[in-house]
């Protein structure tokens, strides 16, 4: 049996990589349609197919492997077992799950190997495109900027969002006149604004905001879950509003507000759950 059957590239477009994609499942027809697909989507990708739950983690950690969108059912040891083996070697691959049909725990064990999305099979063409889609703006570099008079948010979120997908570099400001001010000096992507800072407070900076950089998207935080407010925040352009303490999955929703994007199915729900650990308090 085969480990795993490349794919002969194309050239790749000036200026950008080649992609290299898994598609890891047992069953022959399967892989053949998927890799069809992602040779459609992406005509300069290597793709990779594994045809067993060992295969895959090979090939995660062997092949530098950029996406792989990988089946749970697989004879030997489970999808998600062969991701969370590549893992602990230090491979880091954009990592889609599929299944048959939504199983039970879906969602834990997709959290539990860093999946970016778990998605039922058949895999159709626009799955695929948003996908890459995603992919690629999160390897583009973005600017963000974090308002707040919280030393200790400060630092947290700072934390926080070194751990995206996203490739963040982010400044940091203890209150609105310094938010403005840098805004004028410097162009940023997305804006995090507390809503009760001293001196101007985040509803009057995300005003000035607008003014000064409308290309800018804001996202308001506050330690209060008051409707009134997120309606005034959303009335002055914010594309979200997070109540303080949050979660690391409401960053990562915003931020894909923000940059426009489908929102996955593990970040397409209105509250986190509740097991899940705070990454970021007021």
């Amino acid at each position: 049996m085969k480990q795993a059957v490349q794919r002969a590239p194309g050239s790749a477009p000036a200026g950008e990589p080649a992609l290299k994609v898994l598609v890891a499942d047992a069953a022959p027809v399967t892989r053949r349609v998927l890799c069809a697909v992602v040779s459609t989507v992406l005509p300069n990708a290597t793709v990779i197919e594994a045809v067993s739950g060992s295969h895959a983690s090979k090939a995660l950690m062997d092949a530098s492997v950029d996406i792989a969108f990988v089946d749970i059912e697989m004879p030997d040891m489970s999808g998600a077992e062969a991701v969370a083996r590549a893992r602990e070697s230090g491979a880091r691959p954009f990592v889609i799950l599929m299944a048959q049909e939504a199983q039970a725990g879906w969602e834990s064990f997709s959290r539990e190997v860093d999946a970016y999305e778990f998605l039922e099979k058949p895999v159709e063409d626009e799955d695929v495109r948003q996908i890459v889609a995603s992919y690629r703006r999160m390897q583009q570099p973005c600017r963000v900027l974090v308002a707040d008079d919280s030393k200790t948010f400060r630092h947290l979120i700072r934390k926080v969002l070194a751990q995206s997908r996203f490739g963040i570099g982010v400044d940091v400001v203890d209150n609105g006149e310094l938010a403005v001010s840098l805004v004028k000096q410097n162009a940023y992507d997305v804006i995090f604004l507390d809503y009760d800072m001293p001196g101007l407070d985040g509803l009057e900076t995300a005003c000035l905001l607008q003014e000064t950089c409308p290309t800018a998207r804001v996202v308001m935080v506050s330690a209060s879950a008051d409707a009134s407010i997120e309606r005034a925040a959303r009335y002055f352009g914010a594309v979200d509003f997070l109540t303080k303490p949050f979660y690391q999955t409401e960053i990562d929703r915003a931020l894909h507000l923000a940059f426009e994007l489908p929102l996955p199915s593990l970040l397409d729900t209105p509250a986190p759950r509740a097991d899940e650990p705070r990454s970021a308090t007021g």
